[in-house]
């Protein structure tokens, strides 16, 4: 009984209506689905709720260079998968083993190049990503359980949509890679297609691949340009911890990425 006496079935009517008129759908028909698996890439900038908060320009800046550096691999290699831009990210979707690499490795050079050149530490910003592997849906495999047929024909908007395991698993995994590393779920070093071998190890030394991938044209020798990202990282945290009120981080925190990124950079 709802207050002055009036009961709650107008209430219980119009939730009625609105499920079963106005969000009609029924999940029954995704079993239909052979659902490929696909790998899963997830290159993220750090710190990203922080900028936004502190500077505007800052925030366009660190973001459109993130999403210019992934469309330029993308655009170059000739990327056959999709993705899915999530503001401070992007997921990058496709079956092939070697297409992600060279998208997500790509970046990666671009990235650790625009890193070394910007010449200020307050105008440079740090990533990182991970890889997963597993099912993944798309949103146009939704539409069938819209009702009435009428909305199902215009519902372009679910397009847009993906979801399944190994979106979530790269998004956890990514915080466990250093600062300009990629973090490998343990699902995409389980589990991987017939004609592929698994990554073997918990992170991809991307400037080191122990398989044939596509880099961008004019780089550098890969492990020069990861020695000299890893002398410029090093003196980003020295200049991080100088500075640390002002970047809303923990001592202890980029003490760890310090020492992550000595001990990933060491290696290859």
């Amino acid at each position: 009984m709802a207050k002055d006496g009036q009961t709650d079935e107008p209430a219980r009517a119009y939730a009625k209506r609105v499920r079963e008129q106005l969000l009609n759908f029924n999940s029954e028909h995704l079993q239909n689905y052979a659902v490929p698996n696909a790998y899963v890439g997830w290159p993220d900038l750090m710190g990203a709720g922080h900028t936004m908060g502190t500077s505007v320009q800052k925030t366009a800046n660190f973001l459109a260079r993130l999403h210019i550096a992934v469309e330029r691999a993308r655009s170059e290699f000739d990327f056959n998968g999709r993705l899915l831009p999530i503001n401070d990210g992007v997921f990058i979707v496709t079956t092939k083993k070697r297409d992600l690499m060279s998208l997500l490795g790509g970046a990666m050079i671009l990235l650790s190049a625009n890193f070394i050149a910007v010449p200020r530490p307050h105008d440079r910003f740090l990533m990182r990503g991970a890889i997963a592997y597993g099912p993944v849906y798309f949103g146009e495999m939704l539409n069938p359980g819209l009702q009435p047929a009428k909305f199902r024909e215009s519902a372009s908007f679910m397009n847009t949509l993906m979801f399944g395991p190994p979106l979530i698993q790269a998004y956890r995994a990514e915080s466990s890679a250093p600062p300009y590393g990629i973090a490998i779920h343990e699902s995409a070093r389980a589990f991987h297609p017939p004609d592929e071998a698994p990554f073997r190890m918990t992170h991809w030394m991307w400037w080191a691949p122990n398989e044939p991938v596509d880099y961008p044209k004019k780089a550098p020798p890969l492990t020069a340009l990861k020695d000299c990202l890893a002398k410029d990282l090093e003196s980003h945290f020295r200049w991080l911890l100088d500075s640390l009120l002002y970047h809303g981080l923990d001592e202890s925190k980029v003490g760890q990425w310090r020492i992550n990124c000595q001990q990933y950079f060491r290696l290859g």
